[in-house]
């Protein structure tokens, strides 16, 4: 007998997964599926633009001029997305200006599912404090468990991503961030690893 296929997926997927609920799942996990299987299936990722854009402006001090280039250059249909990104990632930054850090990729094993773990950029606040920051780009509101979620597997990989550092995500359009509580780690691993166990059924059910 064959052994089964083993599965691989990104931060953004796994925590999309955890997001979704009911009978969405066993189809959620399809599509990554066939996707894994034949990657020429893979939607284009045109938050990938918006990222670039963000480190862009970052990286120059010029964050205003580098959102408005992603709208004035974005297509008409990904044109109002974009605009919600840049509004919400300049609200965000408001008066704060981090400093932009070159922060590494990893991958973390949670049983039989690896994750693919790739913040982002780094970002170094006014206080000191060094962050591995995961960007949310979608439309539906991140909530907060699903944040923790991210945060968790962030602060496992941070050896890899960013020595001494710690785990940032923001809800880029609704300029929000989340960080992960001190009292968190402990309660969150069980939970990670039962959302894998989960996962894993489906995807070879698949």
């Amino acid at each position: 007998m064959s052994s089964p296929t083993p599965a691989y997926v990104t931060l953004p997927t796994f925590v999309g997964y955890s997001a979704s609920s009911g009978p969405s799942r066993s189809s959620f996990v399809r599509r990554q599926r066939r996707q894994y299987e034949d990657p020429a299936r893979a939607a284009f990722n045109y938050y990938r633009r918006a990222a670039n854009a963000v480190r862009a402006g970052r990286a120059t001090g010029q964050d205003g001029v580098a959102m408005r280039s992603l709208v004035d250059h974005a297509e008409e249909r990904t044109r109002p997305h974009y605009a919600a990104i840049a509004g919400g990632w300049l609200r965000y930054l408001g008066r704060r200006t981090p400093e932009l850090l070159e922060v590494g990729r990893t991958r973390y094993s949670l049983g039989e599912l690896e994750v693919g773990i790739s913040p982002q950029l780094g970002l170094r606040k006014a206080d000191g404090r060094r962050f591995a920051t995961w960007l949310y780009f979608k439309e539906e509101p991140l909530r907060r468990d699903t944040a923790q979620l991210a945060l968790w597997l962030l602060t496992e990989g941070m050896p890899e991503l960013l020595p001494g550092g710690e785990a940032l995500v923001v809800d880029v359009r609704r300029a929000k961030e989340f960080t992960l509580p001190a009292s968190a780690p402990q309660r969150l691993r069980p939970w990670a690893f039962s959302e894998a166990s989960a996962f894993l059924t489906l995807w070879y059910a698949a």
